[in-house]
């Protein structure tokens, strides 16, 4: 039985795949900066709507479903080039079945 790599991913697949790390990576930072930020009273009593804390707020709340869509499309891209390349090599094998 021979071993088969799997087919190395396109350029596309690549880059999906580091923006929804990213996305998620930058969410997850947001989220401590929140928890951090709340810890040490730099939420709404102290003026938590000015500057910079808007962001941090709705960031997560944006990125993460984006993330999940692009991590979907990923899914789907990924298994459409695998079902493509099996086609492929199942049409150079030849039909099975009776000879």
């Amino acid at each position: 039985m021979t071993q088969q790599t799997p087919p190395p991913a396109s350029r596309f697949q690549r880059v999906l795949a580091y923006i929804v790390a990213a996305l998620v990576v930058v969410s997850l930072v947001c989220i401590a900066a929140v928890l951090i930020g709340s810890a040490l009273g730099g939420m709404p009593q102290q003026g938590s709507g000015q500057g910079l804390w808007p962001v941090v707020f709705l960031f997560p709340l944006i990125a993460f479903p984006v993330a999940f869509v692009l991590l979907i499309v990923l899914l789907v891209v990924t298994a459409r080039q695998r079902r493509l390349e099996a086609k492929a090599a199942q049409g150079q094998q030849g039909p099975k079945g009776r000879r």
